[in-house]
């Protein structure tokens, strides 16, 4: 019979994989990671993510990704300054979210966007990467990087 909805072996799914192995995407998200950067499609990433995470009682680690050559750096006594850009962003993300009901962390980073997104959601073991269409040509984006080298799934919100 089909689509019975229960386990052939009549036993629960807990306790089947190996002592200390991580399944991604088990019993629905617990972690979503989440580029933004402001840009509209981000923003509709970021309230996708927000939906999914409310549903599935998830929290999201929202990530910005500065690209390394995208602003020149200040120096000051030999350090690098980087401009306030992610701040900012950390106040946009406050409203953006207030009264969503889900928990969320914001970090910021610099490097290649689909590179590190991945490698943070990597790192924290998240369900899923959830990323904003791209304005730029399909071959040289975010997205398309994050099709192409993503271990888990990854969701492109128009």
């Amino acid at each position: 019979m089909f689509g019975s909805g229960t386990d052939p072996q009549g036993e629960p799914l807990e306790g089947r994989l190996p002592e200390g192995r991580f399944e991604i995407g088990k019993d629905g998200a617990s972690l979503l990671v989440v580029g933004f950067d402001g840009s509209g499609p981000s923003r509709n990433a970021l309230a996708y993510a927000a939906g999914l995470a409310r549903r599935d009682d998830a929290a999201l680690l929202v990530a910005f990704v500065e690209a390394l050559n995208a602003t020149p750096l200040w120096f000051w006594a030999g350090s690098p300054i980087i401009p306030d850009s992610a701040s900012d962003l950390a106040e946009e993300l406050r409203d953006e979210l207030r009264g969503a009901g889900v928990p969320w962390q914001f970090v910021s980073m610099r490097g290649d966007a689909a590179r590190e997104l991945e490698t943070l959601a990597s790192s924290y073991k998240a369900d899923a990467i959830v990323v904003g269409r791209s304005r730029r040509s399909w071959w040289s984006s975010v997205s398309s990087g994050l099709a192409k080298r993503a271990r888990r799934t990854v969701l492109i919100v128009p």
